[in-house]
């Protein structure tokens, strides 16, 4: 991996580590609030759960193995979607108590961000 290939893999996984601990910061005193120490627990482990996928959407963007850009769209997608539903069935199946205040809410919401951030980041690579 060349020098170039390795700022173009650091700098929008380090992008979307930032915005996740970011959106983390900003929400460790509402799930706190509404759920106690469980409450950062599963906020924790929903920000975890989209970041993850995250880095791996954002290393494929340097790979070389797709035909083309709607093959490389593909595969991020279904390493997010598939990465994020998993973790909510398999939360599901090993916690049905859990509901939306504490887990399923924070999941979707750092899903979303992670999404966004992910689409802003690729944008600008496809730009510049």
């Amino acid at each position: 991996m060349s020098g170039e290939d390795k700022k173009k893999l650091r700098s929008p996984a380090l992008f979307l580590t930032v915005a996740i601990a970011a959106g983390w910061a900003i929400c460790f005193w509402p799930a706190r609030a509404m759920n106690g120490e469980v409450g950062v627990k599963w906020l924790s482990i929903a920000a975890i759960c989209c970041l993850i996928p995250g880095w791996l959407v954002v290393f494929l963007t340097t790979l070389s193995i797709f035909r083309n850009d709607i093959d490389k769209m593909l595969a991020q997608m279904t390493v997010r979607f598939t990465s994020v539903v998993a973790v909510v069935l398999l939360t599901k199946w090993l916690h049905p108590e859990l509901g939306i205040a504490e887990f399923y809410g924070w999941v979707m919401g750092f899903y979303c961000l992670a999404l966004i951030i992910e689409v802003r980041v690729l944008q600008s690579q496809f730009k510049g």
